[in-house]
């Protein structure tokens, strides 16, 4: 048998790996085809005295009353674990899956971050989950659940994989430090790689474009600085 890939994504209760804890995991196990072998779902008791954020409910619909009687998160990182085995995991933003994962003591020898890698190639271009979809005409119902992301994370893995595999050794363990993306956790194996031009969506245009309404001459400098950026990038 070929290598396999394990596709995961976490919901949590917020950013911090140290001081928030995971509410959801979801993964798939793919093969080199990116055909699916096995999936694995759970949702994650929060941990006495915790409370759910009503922001996170809001973001994703996951409420307390869903949580009560799962699994405590160190077991549910124990059934993790034994799901991955050898595979290399691959997760939309990787640095932020494998903080949380760590806790349990999982730290993969190989991983791919899709989010570095549509950045590498379309730099200019938002790397968020939702926006690569959109762009790509691929399907995300019930986005910031675990499967589901983790569905629409496989389809883009499968479109920009084939666009990076003779970069980096097929990038392979890369994260990436930007400025708008600090990176804030290293995974164990990482290659940092970082990129200093900040990509703009078509809202920070237009935003650029309402700061100068009457200045086009400095709209379209801020723009030559931009596209000579862009040529320049590593």
């Amino acid at each position: 048998m070929g290598k396999t890939y394990v596709v995961l994504d976490l919901e949590t209760t917020g950013l911090d790996y140290q001081n928030d804890q995971i509410i959801e995991i979801g993964a798939i196990k793919i093969d080199d085809w990116c055909d699916e072998i096995d999936r694995f779902h759970t949702m994650v008791a929060l941990e006495e005295g915790r409370e759910l954020p009503e922001f996170i409910t809001k973001l994703t619909g996951i409420t307390a009353e869903d949580l009560e009687g799962a699994t405590i998160e160190t077991e549910a990182l124990d059934s993790l674990r034994e799901f991955i085995g050898d595979s290399i995991v691959v997760a939309q933003n990787a640095p932020f899956d494998l903080s949380f994962i760590s806790r349990g003591g999982i730290e993969p020898e190989y991983f791919h971050c899709t989010r570095a890698m549509v950045r590498f190639v379309e730099p200019e271009l938002s790397a968020s989950l939702k926006d690569v979809v959109k762009r790509n005409n691929i399907e995300l119902n019930g986005h910031h659940r675990a499967l589901n992301d983790v569905e629409a994370t496989i389809e883009v893995f499968k479109r920009y994989l084939p666009q990076v595999d003779d970069v980096y050794n097929g990038f392979l363990n890369i994260v990436q430090d930007s400025a708008d993306r600090p990176l804030k956790f290293t995974p164990k194996n990482a290659v940092v790689r970082t990129v200093h031009l900040v990509a703009l969506d078509n809202t920070d245009l237009m935003r650029l474009l309402r700061a100068f309404p009457e200045d086009h001459e400095m709209f379209f400098k801020l723009g030559g600085i931009i596209d000579r950026a862009m040529k320049g990038r590593d």
